[in-house]
């Protein structure tokens, strides 16, 4: 699956598991910024179509209020129903940030694709996609991880 990535072409050594290991946060930290970012954009256009202010009073243009709603769903208390499968009921919100994850990490964030060149970019001085994934059937791989993700909200109500 990851044949083609010439990182992973020779030995596996430490300094490989650290390259993997940078994807993998680059990756996770770019869908949560990606998050907050659209969640902020949608809180502004639906205050606009409201004729209403958006997220203004945390940090520069409400760009920290979903910060803030992040922290206090951290420290809110975790109910379950009397009658809900407490497994099933912890899985849901895994099942649905998993596909979300996935998704995100099979898209090339960097490297130069102009006339015909891979992508390939250098990290830790290994060459590889930067990219956590690339499998051969990646478009499909995309579209099957984003319809999964319907999947861990029904649980949760089924739970």
């Amino acid at each position: 699956m990851l044949a083609n990535d010439p990182l992973l072409s020779g030995d596996v050594g430490l300094t490989t598991l650290l390259v993997v290991l940078i994807k993998v946060v680059v990756a996770f930290v770019g869908l949560l910024l990606s998050v907050i970012l659209m969640v902020w954009f949608e809180r502004k256009v639906i205050a606009d179509m409201q004729n209403r202010f958006g997220p203004n009073r945390a940090g520069p243009f409400g760009l920290f209020q979903t910060i803030a709603d992040g922290m206090k769903l951290i420290f809110k208390e975790d109910l379950m129903p009397e009658r809900a499968d407490p497994f099933v009921f912890k899985l849901a919100p895994f099942l649905s940030l998993v596909p979300a994850f996935l998704t995100f990490a099979i898209v090339p964030i960097a490297g130069s694709f102009n006339d015909g060149l891979d992508g390939v970019v250098t990290i830790l001085g290994q060459q590889t996609f930067m990219q956590v994934a690339d499998p051969q059937i990646g478009i499909l791989l995309f579209l099957a991880m984003s319809s999964l993700a319907v999947y861990g909200i029904m649980l949760a109500g089924w739970a």
